[in-house]
């Protein structure tokens, strides 16, 4: 597993699972880098 702090990079981010996904992860103290089609 990563350590706190490190960067994930999360494409699909505008909605759906990627946003779920992008948002658990800052909670969780993850640098979070995204990704999406739409804005």
């Amino acid at each position: 597993m990563t350590e706190k702090g490190d960067i994930v990079w999360i494409t699909g981010a505008s909605s759906g699972i990627g946003r779920a996904l992008a948002l658990r992860m800052a909670r969780e103290g993850y640098r979070v880098a995204v990704s999406a089609r739409r804005a």
